[in-house]
């Protein structure tokens, strides 16, 4: 824990040891980005089989546009909310396509 009880630390379960970081040739941060998206995908990508609404989840704000066209290929819209000043991360919330 940080000196603010509210504050939490994170740590990786698993190093990502293709990072820069690690000694691999990947950007930190693009890496990260991708497994992000990639665990979007395939949670729209299973619940959009199952007709659910996904549930609303806070995000890093640069992820957003991308976050966005993922909703849209399974035929959710993304709602985003004010980015907090606090912690820098952004509420997004999950509606109907625009065709439904």
């Amino acid at each position: 824990m940080t000196d603010n009880e509210n504050e939490g630390t994170y740590e990786l379960s698993m190093p990502f040891v293709l990072t820069k970081s690690q000694g691999g040739p990947h950007d930190d941060a693009a890496f990260a980005a991708g497994m992000a998206c990639g665990q979007l995908w395939t949670e729209l990508m299973v619940l959009a089989k199952h007709g659910a609404t996904p549930r609303p989840r806070y995000v890093q704000p640069e992820h957003v546009p991308q976050f966005d066209l993922i909703a849209m290929h399974y035929g959710y819209t993304v709602k985003p909310g004010p980015v907090d000043e606090g912690s820098g991360w952004q509420r997004i919330d999950f509606g109907p396509g625009y065709n439904d």
